[in-house]
């Protein structure tokens, strides 16, 4: 039969811009781990982006991202979203979504030594379609995925409000110690 064993895996759907409408979160329902969030940021020996992105639907809950989940209220009305393992613990917290649905989140990292490296991440969410094999054929099977488009280093212990309004991602200069943004703030048109 012509077409039996045709697929496509054309995402349905662009970018997923309404959070409360989506399965995995920063804001609410089932949280996207922050783990994943740290994978995404690389390791700080490295240069460049390792990876870009991660399917969320079957990485949520793996055994790879497993930690405990603490969910925090912020000043900012967005949680602080927390996964504390055997390694150290990684955060984050949502800032915001610009025109096009980028999403903008805040993200901590600790190791278990005395650091706190601090990211500012702009990622994007979208439901995508995979091929699957079970035992005896292929499936198509939808996916949840994050996609890094680009991440801002803060550095050790960042301290700042970092905000995002009307398109304007602003990244004032530290307030506590030595930072990456010690001198000048920093604003980007998003």
């Amino acid at each position: 039969m012509i077409g039996r064993n045709v697929f496509t895996l054309t995402p349905k759907t662009g970018v997923i811009r309404d959070l409360e409408s989506a399965k995995y979160s920063f804001v609410d329902s089932e949280f996207i781990n922050p783990r994943i969030l740290d994978d995404l940021c690389g390791w700080l020996s490295d240069s460049g982006d390792q990876i870009v992105s991660i399917n969320i639907t079957d990485s949520n809950k793996s055994n790879r991202y497993f930690g405990d989940i603490d969910v925090k209220k912020s000043d900012s009305g967005f949680p602080i979203v927390t996964c504390t393992s055997e390694e150290g613990w990684v955060s984050h917290k949502y800032i915001g979504r610009s025109f096009s649905g980028l999403h903008i989140v805040e993200a901590w990292s600790n190791g278990g030594g005395s650091g706190i490296f601090c990211n500012v991440l702009l990622v994007t969410l979208s439901l995508d379609s995979a091929l699957e094999y079970d035992v005896t054929r292929y499936e198509k099977k939808s996916r949840y995925v994050i996609k890094l488009i680009g991440s801002l280093p803060l550095g050790d212990r960042y301290d700042g409000e970092i905000g995002y309004k009307f398109g304007i991602l602003t990244i004032p200069a530290c307030k506590g110690r030595k930072s990456l943004r010690d001198k000048k703030s920093r604003v980007l048109v998003l």
